[in-house]
C-alpha cells in the first residue's frame, strides 16, 4: 500500500452500561463510592457502545461513543466522521482506504446491509474503500485490539460511568509512551436494528472481489 493509503483497523469495544454500577479496576477516590454490585439492565441509565477506528500509520485512535446499537449505519457514520474531520486532512492525496475488520457484528461479511452502507460511503467521499475481514475466531489479530483498546481499558478502569461526559473524558485521556493519541466524540443518534437489505439493493457491479478469498476481501469502487 502507498503511504497515501490510510490503513484503518476498526472494531466495537466491549459494550458497557451507564449508571451507578460496579466496574472492575482501581482508581483514586477521596471517599468510598456506593454502587450496585450487579449491572442488571434495569439498574442502568443507558448503553455505552465505544466504536473505534485505529490509524496504523499515524498511531491515532478515533472513538465514537454510541448509545443505541452497533449497526452497519453506525459504523459507516463513524467512518464518515473520521474522514471529514481527520482523514481528508491527514491524507490529501489519498487514492484508496484500506479497512481491517472482524467478520461479524455490524460489519458482518455475510450481510448485504454492510456492503450497501460502505458503498454509499465510498460514493459520498469519492474514494475507493478496500475491506479485509479477519476470518471467524481471528479477531485477536486485528491491530486495534492491542494497539488501542487495551490502553483505553486501562484509562477507564474502576471509574463509575455516571454519564456520557465522564466516559468521553476518560477515553480522551488515553495515551502511551509511543505517542498514541485518541480523539473522541459522542454519537447519540438512534440506530434501528433488524433492518432487512435485499441483495438487489446492493450495487455489486461496484464491488471487485478478491480472487482467492472473495467472501473476506473486496474493493468498493466509488
Amino acid at each position: 500500500m502507498s503511504v497515501d493509503t490510510p490503513i484503518l483497523s476498526i472494531d466495537c469495544k466491549k459494550k458497557e452500561r451507564l449508571g451507578n454500577l460496579y466496574r472492575d479496576g482501581k482508581c483514586y477516590s477521596t471517599a468510598p463510592i456506593p454502587v450496585f454490585d450487579h449491572d442488571y439492565y434495569y439498574l442502568s441509565q443507558g448503553k455505552v457502545i465505544p466504536h473505534g477506528i485505529y490509524d496504523l500509520q499515524l498511531n491515532e485512535g478515533y472513538i465514537s461513543i454510541g448509545s443505541s446499537s452497533e449497526t452497519a449505519e453506525f459504523i459507516a457514520d463513524n467512518l464518515l466522521w473520521w474522514w471529514d474531520n481527520y482523514g481528508i486532512h491527514n491524507y490529501p492525496d489519498v487514492n484508496a482506504i484500506l479497512i481491517l475488520c472482524d467478520a461479524g457484528g455490524g460489519n458482518d461479511h455475510r450481510h448485504h446491509i454492510f456492503k450497501k452502507q460502505i458503498l454509499n460511503l465510498a460514493r459520498k467521499i469519492g474514494i475507493d474503500i478496500i475491506i479485509c475481514h479477519y476470518p471467524p475466531y481471528s479477531s485477536k489479530w486485528n491491530p486495534i485490539e492491542h494497539r488501542l483498546f487495551c490502553h483505553v481499558s486501562k484509562a477507564m478502569q474502576g471509574v463509575v460511568f455516571s454519564d456520557y461526559k465522564i466516559v468521553k473524558e476518560l477515553i480522551s485521556k488515553t495515551k502511551t509512551d509511543t505517542g498514541l493519541k485518541v480523539h473522541v466524540r459522542l454519537n447519540l443518534k438512534e440506530y434501528k436494528t433488524g433492518l432487512k437489505t435485499d441483495k438487489k439493493e446492493v450495487d455489486y457491479h461496484r464491488i471487485q472481489f478478491n480472487k482467492i478469498i472473495p467472501h473476506l476481501s473486496y474493493r468498493m469502487v466509488a
